[in-house]
């Protein structure tokens, strides 16, 4: 009698390679400027912290001729940071498509060529 013997080879298909999410020129500029805009809002927010840090934590007396500048220092720092919560607790989008308010008319004498040569 004869021997039969069969082999199987199971083959594995290689693992799919992950696919990077790619982001679009606009998400790309969203994100940079949100980035940005975040640093900036840290930084002001930061100095004025210190501000009112060197205010109210000295231990001595500060002069008269300091104080005052820390009250001008002060209160031009709180439209800056009012400008920075504004921006980020009200608006709805960096590059938000809105519709004219006011959009320009075409012109009429481009309107006669084309009805004329659709005539």
């Amino acid at each position: 009698m004869a021997k039969e013997t069969t082999t199987t080879v199971i083959t594995k298909p290689d693992v799919p390679k992950p696919i990077k999410p790619s982001m679009s020129v606009n998400e790309r500029i969203q994100v940079f400027r949100f980035v940005a805009r975040f640093i900036i809002g840290l930084f002001a927010l930061s100095t004025f912290l210190y501000i009112v840090h060197v205010m109210l934590g000295s231990a001595e007396e500060l002069p008269t001729s300091s104080k005052d500048l820390l009250n001008i220092l002060i209160g031009a720092f709180i439209p800056i940071l009012a400008g920075i919560a504004k921006f980020y607790f009200e608006s709805g989008g960096d590059l938000h498509q809105e519709a004219e308010k006011n959009p320009i008319p075409p012109h009429p004498e481009k309107e006669g060529v084309e009805n004329e040569q659709t005539v």
